[in-house]
């Protein structure tokens, strides 16, 4: 369900890291702005590498019920090239929710594919892993991300206010949510 997880769309291919992605994945969190709404650093190549490993590592120990981290590469299924991640893991604020996350190379942006990476993800989440609701946190000036949460079918619960000093980057993010009985697993959104 995890180690050997395959999702394909109608162009995405989505699949466990490998570590042949290193060089693929580095090229793309590298791209000017990547990071302008995620509350992290860059990472180097020798980051991006032992993300891939505990990454696998992860799927070892991933179980219905308790999800460390599921850090899923996305595929042009066409071409074959690596063009963003997606997965899901323990929300940093929350820790008991389980949170959607996804990033795109620029060159793919605005083509609907990270919506048609986040809704195969979440359809595989709430039918074939069996969770019942999954959280996504973004930026209030990320508006694209929230035009595909909303496009999802997410909806906006509340803002973090008042975090701890250790949880500080996140202030201001705003919090998503849906259930799996209010999923739509048709894809028209798109």
């Amino acid at each position: 369900m995890f180690i050997n997880l395959y999702i394909e769309t109608e162009r995405l291919i989505i699949r466990p890291y490998a570590l042949t992605d290193v060089d693929a994945l580095l090229t793309i969190v590298s791209e000017p702005n990547f990071y302008e709404f995620i509350p992290e650093d860059v990472p180097t190549k020798e980051d991006v590498r032992r993300i891939i490993e505990w990454s696998l590592h992860c799927n070892q120990k991933n179980t219905p019920s308790q999800i460390h981290k599921l850090n899923l590469a996305i595929l042009e299924k066409k071409s074959g090239v690596l063009i963003g991640y997606c997965g899901l893991g323990p929300n940093d604020v929350t820790e008991k929710e389980i949170e959607l996350y996804y990033g795109i190379a620029q060159d793919y942006r605005g083509k609907g594919m990270a919506f048609e990476a986040a809704h195969a993800l979440i359809n595989y989440a709430f039918h074939m892993i069996g969770l019942a609701k999954i959280i996504a946190v973004v930026h209030p000036n990320n508006i694209a991300s929230i035009r595909i949460l909303d496009k999802l079918g997410m909806n906006y619960e509340y803002t973090y206010n008042n975090l701890t000093k250790s949880l500080e980057d996140f202030e201001g993010m705003l919090h998503y949510t849906i259930k799996v009985e209010n999923f739509d697993g048709s894809n028209k959104g798109e």
